[in-house]
């Protein structure tokens, strides 16, 4: 009786559910209006914020990461997240972590991204020249190392503390803002705003993820059935993601989801492992261990990077870009790791998240960044001319086309990025059906309507990113998402320590 009022209770909450549907709607049809004023509008918004905000997204990042000391030593670190003890087993709990690091969008960035640092490097150095190279694979252990996850740290402590300590469920912002700003007003405008704010926000983050994902399956159809990439084959294989998303929600597969995400996780593992043997393994070893040296060396000139002078965009593409992504994903991915990290010490997760993750995204970004930089370096493959004639996802299917056993490797990546991007949608048209829901406390499935109407928007703006071609549009949807999330993450971050202190916090 119990579950069956729990599921009445469930419905939308149209202060949420509305706003930000139609704000997105509004996006998607002005965008597709006139795709090449879209265009200019995207440009002009990414170079506005970039280059004259850039400087906030990089001392955010700096503030977050001393913070990150502040919670291993200060009077929180030996506060338990809830009083039970831990949940998972610590090499579970760590596992869970890769899990989340594995998506379709970040086989994509791993793939390629060391190709943009090397052909458009930092500092004026001379494109293609071993000092580009030499800092290549640096800059993606800065973007995708210990910094970015341990500005993670407050924004995953204060979801343990409001899940666990203060026991309320938490799917909105607006949920963890009651210390600072009282209830009256979190369920009234200011609560509405910032929930709308971050609900917009994601919605083009993960249409965004899509966007990377789909050009990577349709490219590996392309290459291993020979069918010719197009916007509609990619529009096709989108809706085909969508209805496969909605027969799991309506028939109750969760199973089979999970199976999907378990199937996605060991071959993660399995490919990143084929990769790194039958590749270049000796180059790859020696060139982390020059890259982590590099990093070092340069870790607080990366930092603080703003190229003010030289004006070569180099920090505004790529580190701001950055940044504005770790911003966007914030709430959703600490909800994450606070939910996985009950019964354990603030200092444990800390520690563990910063240890964990990085690991897991070094692993990736090592293996495959340097497998693209091999290939640079011994010729094998043209990459700016494969970009040119066929785009960035053709010029990663090559990189791994060009490895031995060439059609077992492509077989594998196919189904890889294929389970990654139905996870993903699953992933997506839920979270924003628990967001989007009233009575919802993360036990009871939201209807099933909202996610599938959900994953159908999320998809729509993945095929609207597409048509307007090339990393820009994608960029930018991530950029103008990470500048209200930016107050967001902030204001979450101050309530938690107000609430906190005076509770003075037991556990």
């Amino acid at each position: 009786m119990k579950t069956e009022t729990s599921k009445r209770k469930i419905g939308i909450e149209p202060k949420v559910f509305f706003p930000s549907l139609i704000i997105v709607a509004l996006l998607c049809y002005l965008t597709i209006r006139d795709l090449n004023a879209s265009n200019i509008v995207i440009n002009s918004v990414f170079n506005y914020i970039t280059t004259q905000w850039g400087w906030a997204f990089e001392w955010y990042m700096v503030v977050m990461f001393v913070g990150w000391f502040w919670l291993i030593f200060g009077p929180f670190a030996q506060r338990r997240l809830g009083e039970e003890a831990p949940e998972f087993s610590t090499v579970s709990w760590i596992f869970m972590m890769f899990a989340s690091c594995t998506s379709a969008a970040v086989l994509f960035w791993g793939s390629i991204e060391i190709y943009y640092y090397v052909s458009s490097p930092p500092f004026g150095l001379t494109p293609f020249s071993n000092p580009a190279k030499d800092l290549g694979l640096a800059y993606s252990l800065f973007h995708w190392g210990p910094l970015p996850w341990a500005t993670y740290s407050f924004l995953a402590v204060a979801f343990g503390y409001f899940l666990y300590v203060k026991k309320i469920d938490v799917v909105r912002p607006s949920g963890t803002l009651v210390p600072l700003f009282g209830e009256k007003r979190c369920n009234g405008i200011i609560g509405t705003i910032i929930d709308n704010l971050y609900l917009v926000a994601l919605i083009l983050a993960m249409g965004t993820s899509l966007g990377l994902a789909t050009p990577l399956v349709t490219e590996c159809i392309q290459y291993l059935f020979g069918v010719p990439h197009t916007l509609e084959l990619d529009a096709l294989i989108i809706s085909c993601w969508v209805v496969f998303n909605a027969v799991c929600v309506a028939f109750g597969l969760q199973r089979g989801v999970k199976v999907a995400s378990d199937v996605r996780n060991y071959l993660s593992l399995i490919l990143l492992a084929w990769v790194f043997i039958i590749g270049a393994s000796s180059f790859t070893i020696n060139y982390f261990t020059d890259s982590v040296g590099i990093l070092l060396s340069n870790f607080t000139r990366m930092l603080f990077y703003t190229d003010a002078v030289g004006k070569s965009g180099f920090p505004q593409a790529w580190t701001v870009f950055y940044w504005a992504w770790w911003i966007v994903y914030g709430i959703q991915m600490c909800i994450f790791l606070a939910r996985i990290s009950k019964g354990r010490t603030v200092r444990q997760l800390c520690l563990g998240m910063v240890g964990g993750l990085t690991a897991s995204t070094w692993l990736l970004w090592t293996i495959l960044g340097s497998n693209t930089l091999s290939l640079i370096n011994n010729g094998k493959i043209n990459i700016p001319q494969i970009i040119e004639q066929h785009g960035v996802a053709r010029a990663i299917i090559e990189t791994w086309a060009t490895l031995p056993l060439s059609t077992i490797t492509m077989w594998a990546f196919f189904i890889l990025c294929f389970l990654a991007t139905v996870t993903l949608i699953n992933a997506c048209s839920y979270t924003l059906a628990m967001s989007t829901c009233k009575g919802a406390n993360g036990y009871d499935e939201p209807p099933i309507w909202v996610r599938v109407g959900w994953s159908v928007l999320v998809g729509v703006i993945g095929i609207i990113l597409l048509a307007l071609g090339g990393l820009k549009p994608i960029q930018t949807a991530i950029i103008a998402g990470g500048c209200p999330l930016f107050f967001v993450n902030i204001l979450i971050t101050i309530s938690f320590l107000k609430d906190a202190k005076a509770t003075h916090w037991k556990y």
